[in-house]
């Protein structure tokens, strides 16, 4: 019987532990489109809420950094794809979110709109109210693991979402650099 070289093990260890770190981390995206939306005929965007309609009030651990971060890649996003941001009349809105886990004594249905609930977005401020407009495959934001980066394109017209991008796991950190940021919300309108 021929032995295997003992120099082979450390060799074999360090194939394993690097195809370990390889993967470890991996955010998957995901898009979904109304149907009959052209999202390639969109042009100008706004912001759902320029604005949040109530005072921001965070939990331990999240702050404003990451609102601000994410709009400004949002919206350089969008530019480099062609957008114009506009004040009035945009082919779309554009909302993002962050879901986050609920604290049991701030999950009330009866303080959300439906399909909303509580997330980095409500913390920050946004009040979301728009209809999910027959997408397959939508889901509430409250029922997507923590940490999914979501980002929204609704219909001005009808308050109907008509694309919705996300990345599973992308905000690990609520802390996250812009840098960090950035790069997820690129992954996630990449299928824009």
């Amino acid at each position: 019987m021929k032995r295997t070289p003992f120099a082979i093990y450390p060799l074999m260890l360090l194939l394993l532990f690097s195809a370990c770190v390889a993967t470890s981390g991996v955010v998957s995206t995901h898009a979904i489109v109304a149907p009959g939306a052209a999202t390639k005929s969109y042009k100008t965007f706004a912001w759902y809420q320029d604005e949040p309609e109530a005072e921001a009030d965070y939990d331990d651990g999240f702050d404003a950094d990451l609102n601000r971060d994410i709009r400004r890649a949002v919206e350089e996003e969008l530019l480099e794809k062609g957008f114009t941001k506009v004040s009035s009349d945009p082919d779309v809105l554009v909302a993002y979110d962050v879901s986050v886990s609920v604290p049991l004594e701030k999950d009330k249905p009866e303080n959300f709109s439906t399909g909303f609930g509580y997330s980095y977005g409500y913390m920050s401020g946004y009040r979301y109210s728009y209809g999910d407009g027959n997408v397959p495959g939508y889901r509430a934001v409250d029922l997507f693991k923590q940490g999914t980066l979501i980002v929204d394109l609704v219909n001005p017209n009808n308050k109907q979402l008509v694309w919705r991008g996300w990345a599973e796991g992308a905000i690990s950190k609520f802390n996250s650099s812009y840098s960090k940021v950035h790069q997820q919300v690129e992954d996630v309108m990449e299928a824009l």
